[in-house]
């Protein structure tokens, strides 16, 4: 199981940080082709989408996700093995993430169990490598901030009072009151906000000597800029992202774009406080302090007003345009909507015309050339959902099930794949093998063509209406009755009204409410789609069971909701039966 979390969690990371890549590209182009409509504020804000996109575990599939004309969508890693469009390496990807040997590129054969071991070690190392860079980033950061941090609480804050109340002005101006220390030491080489808890701004020695009043107050006024717009605690979501995806070259491209586009951001607030004459010596102020001190230290703590030599044509170039600088607050809001919609949303699930059309239940009538009746009883049974299958085979004479297995498919075109996952005692050789077929369905008839495999099927859709409408007739009302291995009568209560039922569990604190399908397959299912329960993770989840009634008894035997089939018999394992009277 925590190996399968493992590969859960590197599709995870690999997903969006590719999907993150897109959105880092897409940014880029919007602010080189919309930068004069766009001022420094919103120009930051593009870059809080690429964070929300490589920060969530998971996205809504959407019909204008950009994803939709990439193909990058929820099993796009499975979907590029098998269409071998990503070379032996993404196809051996997918038996190591899904468990499940992949096909060839030409959908001949399976990979070999030692292929698919193979690729789990080279995931788990891979694994490994991405584990080993996390922990050594992750070291680096702590020990610096730690270092750093010792070095600036062993200073005395400063208690000159024309710096203070220069200070409290500022804060006052922009309506901040945060409590905010001065600290002078030789730690920075430039002015720096330290902290979000309890802030700390840092001054490089010997700044407040050679700085007049007037230049300070530009200082201070850029440093509560960072303050107001919390920007330290956006520095340690950046920080911890960038470790997490440390491997995407575009992701720290990124991150470095949008500390460039934070100080911008910070000089135009900075800005705005300040008197038209005073604008001018702003950017002055700027180039002294490189000048003078140089860049301030980097850390996830610090925002500094001197980030880095290469920024400071940009920042004395947005400075100069300030007083002329427009803003178009309807484009800039509908750019970042956009954005949003299509880089924060995932693909739709394809979803052909023949996925639709197998949804159902399908009794097997024999091969082409050879095509019988539909038996009255017993029989071969397959039930297709829209991304699960199982088959089950039953005696005609006695009812006694033969084989059960199943586990999901995927369809292309007029292709059909049947991924094997689970099965009984007697096709559990079956397990992990995937076959491929063509598929047809013409009316309420489907063949299926082995490619590969010597199986040619042909289908008969189940007919189900008659007795469904008769069963559903005979569950109506209130049923109690007791669960297999638990005592007493009246231990669980099931009422039926219409084609919504409301089960109550012997435990008072397990009930749920659902709608309901019925099915005339061999034996009877039950299909439930639980709408309402006590537990919360079950809502929306499809619970598979089936039943019988005879003399007045219905027996019920399902699994919990969310497991992709149902019971192969009434006492199968791992399974709950119920046996219930009006």
């Amino acid at each position: 199981m925590d190996q399968v979390l493992a590969y859960g969690w590197a599709a995870a990371v690999i997903k969006a940080s590719a999907q993150g890549a897109v959105l880092i590209v897409l940014v880029l182009i919007a602010q080189r082709v919309f930068g004069r409509w766009l001022n420094a504020r919103w120009r930051y804000s593009l870059w809080l989408l690429v964070l929300l996109r490589l920060a969530l575990p998971w996205t809504v599939s959407s019909p204008v996700s950009v994803f939709n004309l990439m193909r990058l969508g929820r099993s796009s890693l499975a979907q590029m093995a098998r269409a071998g469009t990503a070379g032996t390496a993404a196809r051996l990807m997918e038996p190591a993430l899904t468990g499940r040997p992949a096909e060839r590129g030409d959908g001949s054969e399976l990979f070999s169990a030692r292929e698919v071991r193979a690729a789990r070690t080279g995931l788990g190392w891979l694994l490994a490598l991405w584990a080993a860079g996390v922990m050594v980033l992750t070291g680096l950061l702590l020990a610096t901030h730690i270092r750093f941090w010792g070095l600036v609480a062993r200073q005395r804050p400063l208690i000159d009072a024309r710096l203070l109340n220069l200070l409290e002005d500022c804060k006052q101006s922009m309506g901040v009151r945060t409590p905010v220390t001065l600290v002078e030491t030789a730690a920075v080489g430039s002015p720096a906000l330290f902290g979000f808890v309890r802030p700390r701004l840092l001054l490089p020695a010997g700044l407040t000597r050679s700085f007049s009043l007037e230049e300070l107050r530009h200082v201070f006024l850029h440093e509560v800029s960072h303050l107001k717009r919390h920007d330290i605690l956006a520095g340690w979501v950046v920080t911890a992202l960038q470790i997490v995806h440390w491997f995407n070259p575009l992701v720290w491209l990124a991150f470095g774009r949008m500390r460039l586009d934070r100080e911008l951001a910070c000089d135009a607030m900075a800005l705005a406080y300040l008197r038209g004459e005073a604008r001018e010596s702003y950017g002055s102020t700027i180039i002294k302090l490189l000048e003078s001190f140089g860049r301030s230290a980097w850390g996830p703590s610090l925002a500094g007003t001197v980030q880095s030599r290469n920024q400071i044509r940009e920042r004395i170039n947005m400075i100069a345009r300030f007083q002329r600088s427009r803003s178009w607050p309807v484009l800039a809001l509908g750019l970042f909507i956009a954005l949003g919609a299509a880089a924060l949303t995932d693909a739709e699930p394809a979803d052909s015309p023949l996925s639709k059309e197998l949804r159902g239940t399908w009794v097997m009538v024999g091969e082409p050339g050879h095509i019988g009746a539909i038996p009255a009883e017993g029989g071969r049974i397959k039930s297709l959902t829209d991304s699960h299958w199982s088959v089950t085979q039953a005696d005609p004479r006695t009812g006694v099930v033969l084989f059960h297995h199943g586990g999901t498919y995927t369809v292309k075109g007029n292709e059909y794949d049947e991924h094997v996952e689970y099965a009984d005692e007697n096709t559990k050789e079956l397990i992990g093998h995937t076959f491929r077929f063509k598929a047809r369905v013409e009316g309420d008839t489907l063949t299926l063509l082995g490619m590969g495999n010597p199986w040619k099927e042909v289908w008969k859709r189940a007919p189900s209406s008659a007795p469904q409408k008769a069963d559903a007739a005979a569950l109506q009302g209130k049923w109690t009755g007791e669960v297999s291995g638990e005592e007493g009568p009246g231990a669980a209560t099931l009422v039926v009204q219409g084609t919504s039922l409301e089960f109550r569990a012997p435990d008072t604190n397990e009930w749920y409410k659902a709608t309901f399908l019925l099915f005339d397959t061999a034996p009877k299912q039950l299909v439930a789609t639980v709408t309402a329960s006590s537990v919360a993770d079950f809502v929306g989840q499809t619970a598979y069971a089936i039943y019988q009634l005879k003399e007045g008894k219905l027996t019920l035997t399902g699994y919990a909701p969310g497991v992709p089939a149902a019971p192969a018999s009434f006492d199968a394992p791992g399974a709950r039966k119920f046996v219930f009277k009006k």
